[in-house]
């Protein structure tokens, strides 16, 4: 048998082929856990070897229900201590709680000694344990009691060694809170000295006598003699339970039986009513469709008479003149293939209004116009909110000045929106076609390559609005502008181009007039800013 195997395999082994070498491991392992448990509860260390054994017995009888544990500890901890209570007489109680009563009013009176409260404290330990969560008492058995290392008490929590370290220290908060809830003043640490002073050394031949019972107990609690133990273990009470149970059985099975088929009945009895009211409308659906279709024959002949009455006034009907080309006419008309040729502009600025040019070309309806302009609007103000989001103030570096004095210019940043605003130029795209046809909403979208840059898009121009990749706006105060309309020197580069030109003071983005807007009524005016707001100090590039 192989010394590190875990005690899932070693119960497994015990279980399945009644393996004395593994049953003498797992005794080994654990005794030194369960035998100290005990001798801090009843005190006498006699009695501590006696519930040793028994635990191990425990042990040996349910070995089959505790084959999936990777540790016993836990629950072998756990035994021990409510075998321990069922040992202890209510003398034993009643004369602990009086001696205790009395060394905890001694150390309000006359204080204690930390050895004095270090015992005090053992008499607490198992009882702060099984406070505990079951994951924070395994922790601290199997680091302190058992003296495992963090490496083998992550393995068995399932977790690295790092995070049983932390398992571990928030496990002694607890113990030590418990402690000093109880009238102990224990340092950060204490809990952890009283577990290393819990260690109880075990007695010679404990590990035989236990490992001998546990077998004892195991071969003898097999197959056919188990259940007789157990029946001969029951109360009269719970002989009669069994008795009463095992008469009802049969009746319980029978009335479960009898419900499911009544259940059953009642499921076919209502498919059944359900499919004739089907079956009826199924029958009126024909009678119907029957009456549709004769009348759609006679529609089909009436139809077909008025066709050859046409056909035979056709030849009477004036000739439709040839169209020819009109010069007073604003629109001329082109073949489809030809708008596809063309070089449309969808819209007329940035601010995303539609051209007449484009108006005229998809042949818009004023509802129509109206519901498309809506539409980038929409789109327009989805994509500056994302600028706005991802916008930063910068310090103008020298390439952005163009020129200028530093003063004069304000140095915007946006990064990191190229997948947000593919996700809205998607959704612009989806908007155009449930408002136009698919080959007019290609149209108006290819109108406005200029107006929106596109995926693989390397250059940028004057009229751009729409911008996925990283960039930095540029803005300048130039008094000299033409104020008709107002305007500000503007300017935007990203890591393919760069360019440098001016834009109306209405055509600047929302987001972006808070930091601007002395330059704005500046230009409205005619005349620079006094003074001009300093250039912006935080948030360098």
């Amino acid at each position: 048998m192989n010394p590190a195997a875990g005690d899932n395999e070693l119960v497994r082994t015990y279980a399945r082929e009644g393996s004395e070498t593994a049953f003498q491991a797992l005794v080994a392992r654990h005794v030194n856990l369960v035998y100290g448990a005990a001798f801090r509860q009843v005190g006498d260390s006699g009695i501590a070897e006696e519930i040793t054994q028994n635990v191990f017995v425990a042990l040996a009888r349910k070995a089959p229900r505790l084959a999936g544990h990777e540790t016993l500890a836990g629950w072998l901890h756990r035994t021990a201590i409510l075998e321990s209570k069922a040992r202890i007489r209510a003398e034993l109680r009643r004369q602990r709680r009086e001696s205790t009563a009395a060394a905890l009013a001694q150390l309000e009176q006359a204080g204690s000694s930390p050895s004095n409260q270090a015992d005090d404290l053992a008499l607490l330990l198992d009882e702060g344990l099984l406070n505990l969560r079951d994951p924070d008492r395994l922790a601290l058995v199997l680091r302190y009691l058992e003296e495992r290392s963090l490496r083998e008490v992550g393995t068995v929590l399932g977790v690295d060694e790092e995070a049983a370290r932390k398992r571990v220290s928030r496990a002694l908060e607890r113990l030590t809170n418990f402690f000093r809830g109880r009238g102990f003043a224990v340092p950060t640490a204490g809990g952890a000295a009283v577990l290393t002073q819990a260690v109880q050394a075990v007695p010679s031949g404990l590990v035989a006598a236990a490992t001998n019972a546990g077998l004892a107990a195991g071969s003898a609690a097999t197959g056919f003699n188990l259940i007789l133990i157990n029946i001969m273990a029951l109360t009269k009470t719970q002989t009669a339970l069994v008795c009463a149970l095992l008469v009802g059985l049969p009746l319980v099975w029978q009335w479960r039986t009898y419900q499911v088929e009544a259940k059953t009945n009642a499921a076919l009895s209502n498919q059944f009513h359900e499919l004739e009211q089907e079956l009826a409308g199924a029958d009126t659906e024909a009678r119907r469709l029957q009456d549709s279709l004769v009348k759609a024959r006679a529609d089909s002949l009436n139809a077909e008479g008025r066709f050859v009455s046409l056909q035979s006034r056709k030849d009477s009907w004036p000739k439709s003149a040839r169209y020819q080309w009109d010069d007073r006419s604003p629109v001329a008309r082109v073949p489809k293939e030809l708008l596809h040729k063309l070089s449309l502009v969808g819209v007329t600025n940035r601010q995303g209004q539609l051209s007449a040019e484009i108006k005229a070309a998809l042949q818009l309806t004023p509802e129509e116009a109206t519901a498309v302009q809506a539409s980038v609007d929409r789109f327009l103000a989805d994509f500056q909110a994302t600028q706005a989001d991802a916008m930063r103030p910068v310090t103008p570096r020298a390439q952005d000045l163009n020129g200028h004095a530093p003063q004069d210019v304000r140095v915007f940043e946006i990064t990191g929106v190229k997948d947000r605003v593919r996700e809205l130029r998607d959704a612009f795209l989806l908007d155009l076609n449930s408002v136009l046809d698919p080959e007019r909403a290609e149209l108006f979208a290819r109108s406005l390559k200029d107006w929106i840059q596109g995926e693989q898009a390397s250059g940028i121009n004057t009229g751009m609005t729409i911008f996925s990749a990283d960039h930095r706006l540029r803005f300048y105060q130039e008094p000299g502008l033409s104020a008709d309309p107002p305007r500000l020197g503007w300017g935007l580069s990203s890591e393919q181009s760069t360019m440098n030109a001016s834009i109306p003071v209405d055509e600047i983005p929302t987001f972006l007039r808070p930091y601007l807007q002395d330059w704005i009524d500046a230009a409205r005016r005619g005349s620079p800013a006094v003074p001009p707001l300093p250039p912006p100090s935080s948030n360098q590039p």
